[in-house]
């Protein structure tokens, strides 16, 4: 065989170093969705501890008009659905996890957005999951006047599937 046959043609060049960079963004962007979601975990339960700390039960600390701080207990899901079955809202929370993680495993490779906002809606999942399990309900404590008290991990949840939407909606594809 000539020299020349051995060499790689300049496609199949192309093609692996295509390969490699997928390989390696898809790889990052799962770090960084599990660094995110440990990021959202630490803050949320940090957060939790001080404001049980912090503010007795019940009561308001107003910060600005229209928006204060009061610690109340979640015995539900979001809302307050399913009150007083604390197996039930574990469960289902369990359940959607798995689902989310699954898909967000589908597509986080597809877009940055898509794996940021999963990191922020699985870390916030499973902050208010740890408050379920060890407390038998979640401490919201964010409390604007014309909206239910809630928490750094629902911010999480929340921002996460804004991300996630705007994501695959805008940014399908991008590398």
């Amino acid at each position: 065989m000539s020299a020349a046959s051995e060499a790689p043609r300049p496609g199949d060049v192309a093609l692996a170093a295509g390969r490699r960079r997928l390989h390696y963004s898809a790889r990052m962007r799962a770090t960084l969705l599990l660094v995110i979601a440990g990021v959202v975990v630490v803050l949320d339960q940090a957060s939790k501890i001080l404001a049980r700390s912090t503010i007795e039960s019940g009561d308001y600390i107003g910060l600005v008009p229209g928006f204060g701080l009061t610690r109340v207990r979640n015995e539900g899901i979001a809302f307050g659905l399913f009150p007083g079955r604390p197996e039930l809202v574990a469960a289902l929370t369990v359940v959607a996890l798995i689902a989310i993680g699954i898909a967000v495993a589908r597509t986080a490779r597809r877009s940055l957005a898509v794996a940021i906002g999963g990191g922020m809606l699985i870390g916030g999942s499973l902050g208010n999951l740890i408050d379920r399990v060890a407390r038998g309900g979640v401490t919201d404590f964010l409390d604007p006047v014309a909206w239910p008290a809630f928490n750094a991990a629902d911010v999480g949840i929340v921002c996460g599937v804004a991300l996630i939407v705007l994501g695959l909606t805008f940014f399908d594809g991008e590398g």
